[in-house]
Order: C-alpha cells, then sequence, then structure tokens
C-alpha cells in the first residue's frame, strides 16, 4: 500500500522522537559509565575496612578517578586492634596520560622514640613535628593516644606522592587515629585533633664553630653544615661534613611532647633513664625531656682517625643542651 506525503510526514517525527529517546538513553549510559569509573559519585564513605575516611583519602590524592583500596603488603600485621595495612589507589580509567595515585596507610607499634632512632623511619632534623606526631615530604604520622600503648606505642602513617599536601594528609592521618582507637577501646574522652599550623622544612645552612646546631659551647670539627629543625615541642639537628646524604655526621633531637614522652616511658625496654646510652629521658626546667642521637657514616669514619665516641658525642651534646633546654642537673647515662 503506498503512503501519501502527510502520512510519510507524520511518521518522520516518530522517527526522530525513537532515535533522539536512543541518544538520550546512550548518553546517560556513558555518563553513569564515567561517574562510576572516573570518579568516586557512587562508592562508600569509608575505606581500608572502615579505618580511613573516603573524603579524606580524596583530598590527599587529588584530580580525576575513582577510589578504590586492598590489602597492602602486612596485611596479616599481629599488631592487635589497632594493626592493618592497606592501600588506596585513585585512577581515571580512559583519560589519556592519566596516571593511578596511591596512598599507603598502616597502623603499626614501634618503640616510643620511634620518630628519633633512624633505621626506616626519616631524618628527624627533615621533619615537621607536632603535637603526637610528624610530617615530611610524602610522608606522615600520628600516635595513638597513650591508652593504646601496650609495650609499644600505636602509630598510623602513611606514605604519599612526593607533592601531597602535609596538611591533608595529617587530617587524615589525625582522623584515621581516632577511628583505630576508638575501635580498639582505646579512645580519649576528646578525640585527637590535626594542628593548625605545621612548621616548614628548614634548609641545610653552614655550622658555626663553637655553636654548632644554634648550641653555645657545641664544637664539631669534622661538621660543615646543619639542619636545625625546631617545632616547638620538638627539636632536632642534622649535622654534616658537606651536602649530601653520604656526608652525614650525626643528627641530636630533643622532645618534650607529653605525647611522645607518655609513649616512651610505656614502651619495653624503658629503664626511668632511657633505653640506652644514647637515648635518654631527664628533667629540664621541671618538664621530662627525652635526648637522642643518631650517627651517620662520617661519625663512624671518623673514629678511625680519633674521632669521639658515640657516647663521648652524647654527653658533649646533653652538655650544650643544658642551657637551652633548662636542665636542672646533667643529663645522666645509662
Amino acid at each position: 500500500m503506498t503512503r501519501t506525503p502527510a502520512q510519510r510526514s507524520r511518521r518522520l517525527p516518530r522517527r526522530r522522537m525513537l532515535a533522539t529517546t536512543a541518544a538520550l538513553a546512550a548518553a546517560g549510559v556513558l555518563a553513569g559509565l564515567h561517574l562510576w569509573l572516573n570518579t568516586n559519585a557512587f562508592g562508600g564513605s569509608t575505606l581500608c575496612g572502615g579505618a580511613v575516611a573516603t573524603g579524606e583519602a580524596e583530598a590527599v590524592l587529588t584530580g580525576p578517578g575513582r577510589m578504590s583500596d586492598r590489602p597492602g603488603p602486612r596485611a596479616t600485621t599481629t599488631d592487635g586492634d589497632i594493626g592493618f595495612d592497606c592501600v588506596i589507589e585513585r585512577g581515571a580509567a580512559g583519560l589519556p596520560g592519566s596516571k593511578t595515585a596511591r596512598l599507603h596507610v598502616q597502623g603499626t607499634r614501634e618503640r616510643g622514640d620511634f620518630a628519633f632512632t633512624g633505621a626506616r623511619w626519616p631524618d628527624p632534623s627533615s621533619v615537621s613535628f607536632f603535637p603526637g606526631g610528624g610530617v615530611t615530604t610524602g610522608r606522615g604520622w600520628v600516635q595513638l593516644p597513650a591508652a593504646c600503648t601496650d609495650r609499644q606505642t600505636g602509630v598510623v602513617e602513611a606514605y604519599a606522592e612526593a607533592d601531597a599536601d602535609p596538611a591533608k594528609l595529617v587530617r587524615l592521618l589525625t582522623d584515621t587515629a581516632n577511628r583505630i582507637s576508638d575501635r580498639a577501646g582505646c579512645a580519649p574522652s576528646e578525640p585527637l585533633t590535626a594542628p593548625d599550623r605545621i612548621a616548614p622544612a628548614a634548609p641545610q645552612r653552614p655550622a658555626t664553630a663553637g655553636r654548632v646546631c644554634g648550641l653555645p659551647g657545641f664544637t664539631l670539627p669534622a661538621v660543615l653544615r646543619e639542619t636545625v629543625q625546631d617545632s616547638g615541642s620538638t627539636w632536632s639537628c642534622g649535622t654534616a661534613a658537606g651536602e649530601g646524604p653520604e656526608q652525614a655526621y650525626a643528627t641530636f633531637s630533643a622532645t618534650r611532647d607529653p605525647a611522645v614522652i607518655a609513649g616512651i616511658r610505656k614502651s619495653q625496654g624503658f629503664t626511668g633513664q632511657g633505653f640506652d646510652a644514647t637515648h635518654t629521658v631527664t628533667e629540664c626546667s621541671g618538664r621530662p625531656t627525652y635526648f637522642g642521637m643518631e650517627t651517620g657514616t662520617r661519625s663512624s669514619e671518623s673514629r678511625g682517625t680519633g674521632g669521639p665516641a658515640p657516647r663521648d658525642l652524647f654527653t658533649a651534646f646533653t652538655k650544650a643542651a643544658e642551657a637551652t633546654f633548662g636542665c636542672a642537673k646533667p643529663v645522666e647515662t645509662p
């Protein structure tokens, strides 16, 4: 049957309408797929089994992409109720040139003065300390409340991208520490709060003979450069024979941070005076003060040519520090 022009004209709008509807439906599917793959619009409010708030992780891992998490390399940690290990990733699917950003967050237990003992922790003279924590390039940690200490201090730490905002990283760590301590049943009456200000990193500078680390009377002939980081309740000085990590001589630290002192005193191996000859606690201006020292490559080399032994080097440091920290009596080593 042949259709008249009028009949054909009535059918064309129906076809256009169906085509438009199909196009809109396809666009909606694509938009939904984009939101699902490249944003966290339909994601949950927490990650890592409820330990990390998704919003805090998004603030640290900026850029497009959906948030996801997976167990970290220490997923079978034995650190009791506070132990966890989680890697958070954010990547945008199908966006040319995009990369996956990662944030590694974990709960561990450490000796109370872990931040000043070297090994896997950054040189404290490169760290911006704040009450109960510290942050440096791409790295940060917050101590759990003292009630969470059981022979060792509870710590939430994170490894982030080098350009991560330190303030946002600290807020994530503080929020996570509150969640973990609440889950472990050792939360304080008032939750931990992130600091209002984080001290900027200190630059390396020439050392002054007879006043190394800014301490009157402190002399280290082999030291030419120093980095003094003073964050208020925590102070640290990294000394070096020149520029570069291989030139490190020794790092000297002192803290009156109540959270750190509490963790130290409750840690296994603490004798009342400290842990050993170069990690001690004494009274200065009526406040318990921790002094610590870690030696570097150049210090070890100097001992072969008559340089001071670690105990003697530490004694020289603490004697010079007495006036600055108001110690009531000379620091006694165990």
